[in-house]
């Protein structure tokens, strides 16, 4: 019983202190959204939109797939301080390189004009971040509070520099640095603390190692950056097809839409190392274990729903002070995607345990020319309400495509 209530006690406390980094992320969002877009007006929000988006999908690529791949890792060696350094060398090597790849693909995007260079240079710091960002680690030693109230912090500071030093030109080039510096100086103390209380030893990849884990964690990076251009992907075709204000009204679905997966991403994280355990040892345990996750998801994404159905208006008019038609429609639309969201978080957390990477590579594969069909049928049509139905489709899609490669791969089998 005692061993019972210790699991179910570090679960919650897993969940909280990520719940804290999510959700200090969230609020940042909630407290400046409505202070840009009654400010600045939609027009301007729907630019930040875009370059924020630019920025967390580098970002992705950046962190190159360890904050799963190596939890596992550290979680299973977390008494062998020799491995432990083995493994803290190897994630920050690999990002280091990833990152000097990123840097010239940011800077060609910036130089053929298709990303203006102030953007370019305010996403460095959120980019730098993702370097040292040290939830891999302490996720893996189950130390996460560290992380969280400093990255809370960091989420205040960033706040107070938006409401006092916001300037109208330039505004998602002073907005991405404010985020970005305050993170990157947590990230980067919270990195010098452990490898002193640690006593970290680092260790040089060999070529032959670096190639390994470049292969092996391209699979993972591939399909969270697939999960961020279905945002992504989209708003690009609204930019370049609607009106800035219907990419403003769109752009704040696109937040909520990315609130709702930062939390069952904040969830499935901490799960993730208890999960772990129990997919490898007693896979019935696990399938008891993921079905009452199951739940959980299932009714929070139905009671979010139902408030986003019947109070569009009520919301819309708390954040813009002002209810706009398309972001109202858009927003009721997007009560319904929040289902098949949370029904597909248990699918990719079964392709992470079972290590069936190159299945989430093909998965990857189909998802984004089905991000690119819809992408392009919904920027063709005349009815510009049309694009509200975005978000319902492609989670709708996602789900469907992982259901069927699960019950092929038959994970479960005796």
């Amino acid at each position: 019983m005692k061993s019972l209530f210790d699991n179910n006690f570090i679960l919650f406390k897993n969940f909280f202190n990520i719940g804290i980094v999510q959700a200090s992320s969230m609020m940042l969002q909630l407290l400046t959204v409505p202070l840009i877009i009654r400010q600045y007006g939609l027009t301007v929000f729907g630019e930040i939109a875009l370059s924020t988006s630019v920025a967390y999908l580098f970002g992705n690529i950046i962190n190159y797939g360890t904050n799963q791949t190596a939890v596992k890792n550290i979680a299973i060696s977390k008494s062998d301080k020799l491995k432990l350094g083995e493994l803290f060398s190897q994630t920050l090597q690999l990002r280091c390189f990833v990152f000097v790849i990123s840097l010239f693909t940011v800077y060609a995007i910036s130089r053929f004009n298709l990303l203006n260079n102030l953007i370019f240079i305010s996403i460095l710091p959120i980019l730098l971040a993702e370097i040292f960002n040290p939830l891999f680690f302490l996720l893996g030693i189950e130390k996460v509070q560290w992380l969280s109230w400093s990255v809370l912090v960091s989420r205040m500071l960033s706040f107070l520099l938006i409401i006092f030093l916001f300037i109208d030109h330039h505004t998602a080039f002073f907005l991405n640095l404010f985020v970005g510096i305050p993170l990157l100086i947590v990230y980067f103390s919270l990195l010098v603390f452990i490898v002193l209380k640690y006593k970290i030893r680092f260790s040089v990849f060999s070529t032959k190692g670096l190639i390994i884990h470049l292969v092996n964690n391209f699979y993972v990076t591939f399909n969270g950056s697939i999960g961020m251009l279905q945002q992504s992907i989209f708003l690009f075709f609204v930019a370049g097809t609607f009106n800035s204000t219907i990419l403003g009204a769109y752009g704040l679905v696109d937040k909520m839409l990315n609130a709702f997966r930062q939390l069952v991403s904040a969830f499935s994280s901490a799960i993730f190392p208890r999960a772990a355990v129990l997919f490898n040892t007693e896979k019935s345990s696990w399938k008891v274990f993921r079905m009452n996750i199951q739940i959980v998801y299932f009714l929070c994404s139905v009671l979010t729903g139902v408030v986003l159905f019947f109070s569009p208006d009520q919301l819309v008019r708390l954040i813009s002070d002002n209810v706009n038609l398309y972001a109202v429609e858009f927003t009721r639309l997007l009560s319904f995607a929040f289902i098949f969201l949370s029904l597909n978080a248990n699918n990719v957390l079964d392709l992470l345990l079972a290590e069936k990477y190159k299945s989430m590579f093909f998965i990857s594969i189909a998802i984004l020319f089905s991000t690119l069909l819809i992408s392009f049928i919904l920027s063709k049509n005349y009815f510009q309400l049309s694009i509200g139905w975005y978000p319902l489709l492609i989670e709708a899609t996602c789900f469907l495509i992982y259901s069927f490669v699960i019950r092929k791969l038959n994970l479960y089998a005796a």
